[in-house]
């Protein structure tokens, strides 16, 4: 692993997402390019778009204004990422700018937050709550220890305060909890197979409808050997 070998204790959002899709984890759709002249080769996802930096420097992208949503254009695709490459480096000169994920932009869904730790008790462990303000305000999160089934991954979402809004609140539709629970379980394969390495994983958020999962973001930390 690149990570370990160059001493760094933070994924790069793309080796990030790699590891989710080596676990057939459902990875919202991105393009990953390293410079504004690849797009005139490789047209992006269809717009609007989410832009983001790729960088093993940035933990918290938003903090150092490596996120733009809402794109609209190609022109303004790359007006963007020129903005933002200038403005990380001013205020992080030393960060190493590896390149820049376009993503679909998520506009429907449940968010939702997975995530995994390593607890020096219990040993791996997964996350799951509902995302957003609901983590922020109601510390709506259940746990378990990794790996679950599907059918444990089924009775944690059950678990959660928040439960009767994924069953489609006030005529929503609801969500799909059997392929939420899919992807719960696959997470925590994940996290248990890799626990000799990582400390803590925070795919969120994550959205969920009624047909589909997508993992919008992910932020994986190692163990500090």
């Amino acid at each position: 692993m690149n990570a370990i070998k160059e001493g760094r204790l933070i994924l790069s959002l793309v080796e990030s997402f790699k590891l989710l899709e080596e676990y057939d984890l459902p990875v919202a759709k991105y393009v990953y390019i390293r410079s504004e002249e690849e797009l005139d080769k490789r047209l992006p996802v269809d717009f609007p778009v989410v832009l983001k930096v790729d960088s093993p420097d940035i933990s918290h992208k938003t903090e150092f204004g490596g996120v733009k949503v809402g794109i609209k254009s190609l022109e303004e695709l790359k007006s963007e990422i020129a903005k933002m490459r200038e403005t990380i480096l001013a205020k992080k000169p030393e960060a190493c700018i590896r390149g820049f994920v376009i993503q679909e932009m998520i506009q429907e869904g449940y968010e939702v937050l997975i995530g995994g730790l390593n607890d020096e008790q219990f040993g791996p462990v997964i996350a799951f709550g509902l995302g957003g303000i609901f983590v922020e305000v109601l510390k709506d999160v259940v746990f378990e220890i990794a790996p679950v089934t599907e059918e444990q991954a089924l009775e944690m979402i059950k678990r959660i305060k928040g439960y009767k809004i994924l069953e489609g609140y006030r005529g929503q539709k609801p969500a799909n909890l059997q392929l939420l629970a899919q992807t719960i379980s696959k997470a925590s394969n994940l996290f248990a197979d890799l626990s000799p390495y990582f400390q803590e994983a925070d795919l969120n958020p994550t959205f969920v409808s009624d047909q589909w999962v997508k993992i919008v973001d992910a932020r994986f930390k190692l163990k500090n050997a």
